[in-house]
């Protein structure tokens, strides 16, 4: 009977839903066509390259229930102020057909912003649901209008609307002028200088819409039923290290669900309750994922609970990928406490993949082989929701290896300190890894060479400086 009666409120919700479609959000993309957009931007590609990538990125993973529009102004005719074409009108479900008009926008004439705003919230008014306008933009109006003043007075008149701007490779006049556009839509400005920073500025906006689709949601789920839901978000990057997920009932150990995670935004539904999370990070050889605990969670029948996840990626040099490492860890910058560990486990593949982490502050270190410590590479590292934090590994040491074989170690020691933060010894007559090129911060260091017969190491280089982007090769003279 309970199943029948978790069915039945599943046939309500289903039923439900079409009453409150009209309460989620909608989404209007103003572009501009003009003709200043065909310039390349910071990275080489033309600014409406860059536009075009990022709407075919974007407009595909906004939620079904969002109807999408496109008004784009400047892309017909050069030199006219009446350039503005509301290519797909708000409230429209062809994605396709947006995205196709889109593509083929060519830039061509003025800036008239004014007026695109105007003629595009002409047709929200007295419409139920509010929209998100989402204004793509190179430059200030170019056309005599004001439109932040044109924003202030269409909120007045409360059409139902938040705007939010993005500043394409703009100057400081244009700048402020789109910053006041945002400010007084009740938006955000974003400033973005090429694809990838006008894609990390729509996936902002987008996520923002997909909790306005929840929350849409989950007014009808209240009413309906005791599911409630655990979202869980993360850049796309980071799954690649990943095996999965697990989901434990915190009342009694059961594990309720147990799977891979082949979505950067996945909802699940749990019955109401307090729930662990765990990430399963994957190794490589066959071997079993290692379990990383996150914390506990907890779902309220009628919501969404989200977790949104952030991440440590790696930017590495060539030569330095694959150089006796054994393990990258990740610890907490102010417990020091160890929260991941990514071993060799007999291959490298996994070791440098991007790591989901919640947001906060945190330590990044590299444990060699034969060495007796780990090598801190990046303190602090801030990490944010939805956004991947880059760890730089450029810098380097190789001592150049000596006729005679009687080393048995080394250590390097930044300058002033009693710690090492390299500390290589070899095994037997092995002398793998002493002469291998080793990651290391840039800065000053000392360098004791440990000899076999000798009681005391030997410094053989003092006041070494390792310059940031360089691998030191050092002779130790022996």
């Amino acid at each position: 009977m309970r199943w029948q009666s978790v069915w039945v409120s599943a046939l309500l919700l289903v039923a439900a839903a079409g009453v409150f479609a009209d309460t989620f959000p909608e989404v209007m993309f103003i572009l501009d066509g003009s003709g200043s957009m065909a310039q390349a931007d910071r990275s080489g590609e033309t600014k409406m390259d860059a536009a075009k990538k990022v709407l075919n990125q974007v407009v595909p993973e906004i939620p079904p229930e969002v109807k999408a529009g496109l008004t784009v102004y400047g892309h017909r005719t050069p030199k006219d102020c009446q350039d503005v074409q509301v290519i797909i009108p708000p409230g429209s479900d062809d994605r396709g057909a947006l995205l196709t008009k889109a593509n083929a926008i060519q830039p061509t004439g003025m800036t008239p912003i004014s007026l695109a705003v105007t003629q595009t919230a002409e047709l929200l008014k007295g419409r139920d649901a509010e929209t998100t306008i989402i204004l793509i933009s190179d430059g200030e109006e170019t056309c005599g209008g004001d439109p932040c003043a044109v924003v202030r007075a269409l909120k007045a008149a409360g059409v139902k609307f938040v705007m939010h701007v993005v500043g394409l490779d703009v100057n400081a006049v244009a700048k402020t002028q789109l910053d006041c556009m945002a400010a007084e839509g009740g938006g955000e400005y974003f400033a973005a200088t090429d694809a990838a920073s006008l894609l990390a500025a729509l996936e902002k906006v987008r996520a923002g819409i997909v909790q306005k689709v929840e929350k849409a949601k989950t007014t009808v789920v209240r009413k309906k039923t005791k599911l409630g839901k655990l979202q869980i978000t993360m850049p796309g990057e980071a799954l690649r290290a990943l095996a999965g997920f697990r989901l434990i009932r915190a009342a009694d150990g059961k594990v309720m669900k147990e799977s891979e995670l082949s979505s950067t935004d996945s909802t699940h539904p749990l019955i109401e309750g307090a729930y662990e999370l765990e990430l399963l990070f994957a190794n490589p050889n066959y071997k079993p994922a290692d379990v990383v605990p996150i914390g506990q969670f907890n779902v309220v029948g009628g919501e969404v609970t989200t977790v949104a996840f952030g991440g440590i990626a790696f930017n590495i040099a060539d030569g330095l990928e694959d150089n006796n490492v054994q393990a990258v860890v990740v610890m907490d910058a102010a417990t020091q406490t160890p929260l991941l560990q990514t071993t060799y486990n007999g291959n490298g593949y996994y070791l440098f993949k991007p790591k989901a982490l919640l947001p906060g502050a945190y330590d990044v270190a590299i444990q060699y082989s034969r060495s007796e410590m780990p090598t801190v590479m990046a303190e602090n590292l801030e990490v944010a929701a939805g956004a991947l934090a880059y760890v730089t590994l450029d810098t380097g040491i190789e001592l150049i290896q000596p006729p005679e074989t009687s080393v048995t170690g080394w250590s390097l020691i930044p300058a002033g300190a009693k710690e090492p933060i390299i500390q290589v010894t070899r095994r037997h007559d092995n002398q793998e890894p002493l002469w291998r090129r080793f990651m290391t911060p840039p800065g000053v260091y000392d360098l004791y060479v440990t000899v076999r017969g000798m009681d005391e190491p030997l410094p053989v280089g003092e006041g070494i400086e390792i310059k940031k982007g360089e691998t030191l090769r050092f002779d130790t003279g022996l």
